[in-house]
């Protein structure tokens, strides 16, 4: 231990372990160890990263005391729009209790054994399901929103990059944008069928830097009810609520200003809220101070700040208020945030688009019709009705009623005898019915049930859409007919729907110019995309030549219309009228895309028949056709000709050949006379060469043979194309033929019989004598 080195401490200044390159967005990291951490283009600024000097935030540069005055003008505005929904805030926290999806205990008091019904009658929630669903089917596909409108005269590059364009965007709204379909989904059912309005908020988000459709709950969206759309309000604010950390997120981006200080966010929740927070069994606002979130409104107003207008704009000096959006502390009333409101190119400086309205049933003021206006009182009255019923069972089943004061003398008199039992009771001698009397209660009366039948007839009528029948009979129902069934009975869902459809393109549009103004946000994270392929130069070219509108129909509501207009089709062509100027593929195309099945592979394309040939082609094939015989009858002749001289040479070399075997044949029988003695063994092998040359002659003979029949046959085909000539040399030749088959026959004959004298059977050995 003496000899340890003594401990020294060091304390260095108070240093930047974290430091950032503004530039190249570099961020380095000192490490304990003394090492450093690099981290290359963590965040590398580009011309969408750095925001547009036009709309840049604005409060910083507004004098302290005119930016207090607007901030006290604008939130004593929005409170004041806001108290003039009261009512209607009250109206939905009301009609979301008759949707009935909060499970209710009977009512009554315990021990009581009194029990009222508290059901509710679903009639609103199956009509708001009913539309949901088939607006989402019509307005969400699988495959995306958007398709290009086709005007008929693109070139084969400009259908390529409207192609690329709608995949791109399909892809942005289905896998970049994955809040888009769910959050639509939501804003359907519960604002546009339930409210009668839904909101859309399209903007370019500062955290996830691409453009953004979010869905606005209308409760949370602030105006005026004196006003009929968004176009014609001076003021619209978004009342959103953030949490903590997303508030110092949007500080440290700079969307907010910093306000250091600020005190702890104390949330208000509206009728509506706590309405929602009590059907899920939820709290209205979090417990811990530490979660609760902040109340900002974001509101597209009108100011008068003249020193932001424009030195050569027509409102430069004039006092008139602009559009600008404005964002404030709801709590704190400070202003976080105020930006110009409109193009910097637009010389009549028109408030930027930003919300998008989905209406049902337009309202007598700015907020719509929907099913909880149209079929609430309904609901209610149906509510009432099942629960009366219900009530008048249960007491028609287990009455209650009065009892002789004198019989009470027991423990209780409240006595409910099971099923099969007896309690006992003391009468005072009285006979039982004079003791014990029920109320007169009484069922549910036909009266009341056919009351019940038909406000849910007439109800249905207004919220959900016709259905096609189906059953026996109705086969042969004329589509026309069907489709003015379904017209009649779908006229306010048909409306409904075009508004939608209207929407969702201006919806589309705006996405489009936010595009527009930050192409590179369109591509970013596609990687379904070829590389390289998006660059901003096509994205503009793309953006000015491809207009996208909703894969939906405006004129066809439902999958109901489609499925009657291809049965329409499909009678149509069946008509004999109808069927030679119909095309029968394209008819079929339009079927079953109608009842969407995919054709590949299932139209089974057949070549068209050919035209009738002309009368003077014809003719002059037939007068071809003619001479091309006559061509092939003397080409027959001649070669019938070179046929008969050919088989007469064979036959002339066949008949030199047989006699130089007799020849051979002659000398041979010769030899083998002078021979015959010299050995037996000569002799056998003699033989054995005389049996071999006999199986070469014989296949020689059959194959002269053969040849010699060959042409027989081709010479007689080639007689009965009509040659006459050639049928009397063939005749000829045939004689000449079967003498040299006699010939060769003799020939063969006398060859065997020479050969039967050469080779005479051995004699048979002489017995030997016996032995003495």
């Amino acid at each position: 231990m003496s000899d340890a080195e003594p401990l020294s401490v060091v304390v260095d200044d108070d240093v930047e372990t974290v430091r950032i390159d503004p530039e190249t967005g570099t961020i380095e990291t000192d490490q304990p160890d003394g090492g450093v951490v690099v981290q290359l283009d963590a965040r590398r600024p580009s011309a969408e990263d750095k925001e547009d000097e036009w709309f840049a935030n604005l409060v910083d540069d507004i004098d302290g005391l005119k930016l207090a005055s607007l901030a006290n003008d604008l939130i004593s505005g929005i409170k004041s729009d806001n108290d003039s929904r009261a009512t209607w805030l009250e109206t939905k926290a009301r009609g979301l209790d008759l949707l009935g999806i909060k499970l209710a205990e009977p009512k009554g008091e315990a021990g009581d054994g009194v029990q009222i019904s508290s059901v509710t009658n679903p009639l609103l929630l199956e009509a708001c399901l009913k539309g949901w669903a088939n607006a989402q089917a019509e307005l969400l596909p699988a495959t995306g929103p958007v398709k290009i409108q086709v005007d008929g005269d693109e070139t084969a590059p400009e259908d390529d990059l409207a192609e690329a364009f709608e995949r791109g965007f399909n892809h942005y709204l289905t896998k970049t944008a994955t809040e888009y379909y769910p959050d639509t989904s939501h804003m359907l059912l519960w604002g546009t069928y339930f409210s009668g309005s839904g909101f859309k908020k399209v903007y370019r988000c500062p955290m996830r830097r691409r453009p953004v459709s979010e869905s606005v709950d209308a409760k949370n969206l602030i105006v005026s009810d004196t006003t009929k759309d968004l176009y014609s309000c001076g003021r619209i604010t978004h009342e959103t609520m953030m949490r903590p950390s997303v508030f110092k997120r949007m500080q440290l981006l700079g969307a907010y200003r910093d306000t250091s200080g600020t005190p702890q966010p104390s949330p208000e929740p509206n009728a509506v809220d706590e309405k929602i927070a009590s059907i899920q069994g939820t709290s209205a606002t979090p417990d811990r101070p530490e979660d609760k979130p902040y109340t900002i409104w974001e509101s597209q107003c009108e100011l008068d700040l003249d020193q932001f207008i424009p030195a050569g704009s027509k409102f430069k000096g004039k006092g008139i208020p602009l559009p600008y959006l404005a964002c404030i502390d709801k709590d704190s009333e400070e202003v976080l945030s105020i930006r110009r409101d409109w193009d910097e190119q637009d010389e009549e400086c028109m408030r930027l688009r930003m919300y998008v309205k989905y209406p049902y049933v337009p309202g007598p003021g700015f907020y719509g019709t929907g099913m909880l206006n149209i079929l609430g009182n309904s609901s209610a009255a149906m509510t009432a009705a099942w629960r009366e019923a219900l009530d008048c069972g249960m007491f028609a089943n287990f009455p209650g009623g009065f009892i002789d004061k004198s019989a009470a003398r027991q423990n209780t008199s409240n006595m409910r005898p099971g099923p099969g039992d007896f309690l006992p009771i003391d009468t005072g001698g009285r006979p039982i019915q004079q003791v014990v009397t029920e109320l007169p209660y009484k069922d549910v009366t036909p009266g009341l049930m056919a009351m019940m039948d038909k406000i849910t007839e007439q109800s249905r009528s207004l919220g959900q859409g016709a259905e096609i029948p189906a059953g026996e009979g109705v086969q042969n129902v004329p589509v026309g007919t069907m489709l003015a069934q379904i017209e009649q009975a779908t006229k306010i869902m048909a409306a409904a729907h075009k508004g939608m459809h209207t929407a969702q393109s201006e919806e589309i549009e705006l996405l489009t110019d936010l595009f527009r103004r930050n192409p590179e946000d369109f591509w970013r994270n596609n990687k379904e995309a070829p590389k390289d392929y998006w660059n901003e130069q096509r994205m503009t070219q793309a953006l000015n030549d491809v207009r996208l509108v909703p894969v939906s129909d405006p004129n066809v509501p439902s999958h109901i219309h489609r499925v009657a207009k291809a049965l329409g089709l499909a009678q149509l062509i069946a008509q004999p009228v109808f069927t030679p100027i119909m095309d029968a593929v394209e008819t079929l195309k339009r079927i079953l895309a109608a009842m969407r099945e995919d054709t590949n592979g299932l139209i089974k394309i057949t070549p068209p028949a050919a035209a009738p040939p002309d009368p003077m082609v014809a003719a002059k094939m037939a007068d071809a056709q003619v001479k091309a015989q006559d061509v092939q009858v003397k080409a027959q002749k001649v070669q019938a000709d070179a046929a008969n001289a050919q088989n007469k040479s064979q036959l002339q070399q066949q008949e030199l050949a047989s006699k130089e075997r007799m020849g051979n044949l002659d000398l041979t029988r010769e030899l083998i006379i002078h021979q015959a003695d010299a050995a037996k063994v000569q002799v056998a092998e003699h033989r054995n060469q005389v049996a071999e040359d006999r199986k070469h002659d014989l296949a020689v003979d059959a194959q002269a043979h053969q040849q010699a029949m060959d042409a027989r046959r081709q010479a007689t085909e080639e007689h009965k194309a009509g040659v006459a000539a050639v049928s009397a040399d063939r005749e000829h030749q045939r004689g000449l033929a079967d003498h040299a088959l006699e010939a060769d026959k003799a020939a063969h004959e006398a060859a065997v019989n020479v050969h039967q004298a050469l080779s005479p059977p051995n004699p048979a050995a002489p017995a030997k004598p016996k032995k003495k």
